[in-house]
């Protein structure tokens, strides 16, 4: 037969977080809605020609470009860098015209800048698309009021001004922040609190049905053409966890869980509290916190006062705990999600970690495979240098490669 590419284990399984026994009913009624509408082939389809269309045209630019120059000369790097601005523009284009799916993988090139430099990603692409983290194209508050209104009671606004009736005060009209599926306000809840109120764009799940059901169709084109060369899992997989992370209940679920997991760990770990009772499956109501500072901003934490090297030692002990303890991993931790205060404690200032963005988590523990039981001892058998286990446990991880997991996860080990 032909060759089907699967990871060496099954994949990693996620669960919702246990709704909180105080959940309404209606909240419950909104989780177990379907999330996806149905798929507009025809909007999918045109979105992926968008991109297709400037991948092939950058494509063609490195090739008219460098093909007439000799390699490694100063002339040849000047015209790179040059077709790589020209490069990652094009990408900020795509992601600002088709949002969502796009702007998840502005994300993602945007965050593996740390680990392989200018051999992975060209520093251009990774700086253009840092600006997705929190300021993707959003959308204006009249189209994002009926949302709104799903679980709070606002009256006629936004034609009509709020008043002493209505669950809020006031709520700003330009967002603080936007990402890739949703846009947060600055708001005053009516008995003064002061909440972020993050809201999910209105057209983005037919935007993904559309988008997931077009690369279904070319994954199965691919499966054909390729004797059996499978992606579909890939697909499948990052399509089971953008439904998740679309549901804002579960996102509060998890949230709730966290907070609980970790408040051993206060005041040096903080999860905002959620307004369950104002939030519905695309909004989601959160205490506002000032004062926060980007985790990969080591000159910003330096100015407010903090050590670099002790807010990076929080984050190893924080995310180590979800890995090694609960098995439960906040699987989005990018600049827009994890942020630093600096709080005082017996007369010093340290770092508190601020944890936003729950809407996706890696289950290690679920299913038949134990993944963070095994991934404990695999850890225990590198650091004994137990080849044996090493070697049995690799292979579960990383299949034929297992030699080289070692010196992926940590240059100790090599």
């Amino acid at each position: 037969g032909g060759l089907s590419v699967r990871p060496p284990i099954r994949r990693l399984s996620r669960r919702r977080a246990m709704a909180s026994s105080t959940e309404s009913e209606a909240a419950k009624r909104r989780r177990l809605d379907p999330v996806m509408p149905a798929p507009d082939l025809m909007m999918g389809g045109v979105r992926s020609t968008v991109a297709m269309m400037q991948f092939n045209e950058q494509k063609q630019d490195y090739i008219n470009s460098l093909s007439n120059l000799e390699e490694n000369t100063a002339e040849y790097k000047q015209v790179l860098s040059e077709c790589h601005l020209r490069g990652a523009e094009r990408c900020v284009q795509v992601a600002n015209t088709n949002r969502g799916l796009y702007v998840k993988a502005a994300q993602f090139i945007a965050s593996i800048r740390g680990g392989t430099g200018e051999r992975g990603v060209p520093k251009a692409y990774t700086d253009a698309l840092a600006k997705f983290t929190d300021h993707a194209p959003h959308k204006s508050i009249n189209d994002v009021a009926e949302a709104l209104k799903e679980s709070m009671s606002l009256g006629a606004w936004p034609a009509a001004p709020l008043d002493a009736r209505y669950d809020l005060q006031s709520i700003e009209e330009e967002p603080i922040a936007s990402a890739s599926l949703a846009q947060v306000h600055r708001a005053v809840l009516k008995d003064g609190t002061k909440v972020a109120v993050k809201v999910q764009y209105p057209e983005l799940r037919k935007e993904m049905s559309s988008d997931f059901a077009v690369f279904k169709s070319m994954g199965a084109v691919i499966k054909q053409m390729a004797a059996g060369y499978d992606l579909m899992w890939v697909v499948e997989d990052f399509e089971q966890n953008l439904t998740r992370e679309l549901d804002f209940t579960l996102e509060a679920c998890n949230g709730e869980e966290t907070a609980r997991q970790l408040k051993h760990r206060a005041p040096h770990i903080y999860v905002p509290k959620v307004f369950k009772e104002l939030s519905s499956s695309r909004v989601i109501v959160m205490e506002y916190l000032d004062g926060l500072l980007k985790a990969n901003d080591p000159q910003g934490l330096r100015d407010a006062g903090l050590d670099v090297a002790e807010c990076a030692q929080l984050i190893c002990d924080t995310f180590a705990e979800m890995i090694f303890v609960h098995g439960r991993v906040h699987a989005d931790p990018h600049a827009g999600n994890i942020y630093f205060k600096a709080i005082e404690i017996n007369g010093k200032l340290h770092p508190q970690l601020v944890l936003l963005d729950h809407g996706l988590y890696y289950d290690l523990c679920e299913g038949d495979h134990n993944v963070r039981l095994n991934f404990c001892r695999y850890w225990k058998a590198c650091c004994a240098k137990d080849s044996q286990q090493m070697k049995e446990l690799g292979t579960r991880f990383a299949g034929a490669l297992h030699r080289f997991l070692p010196l992926i996860l940590c240059p100790w080990f090599v």
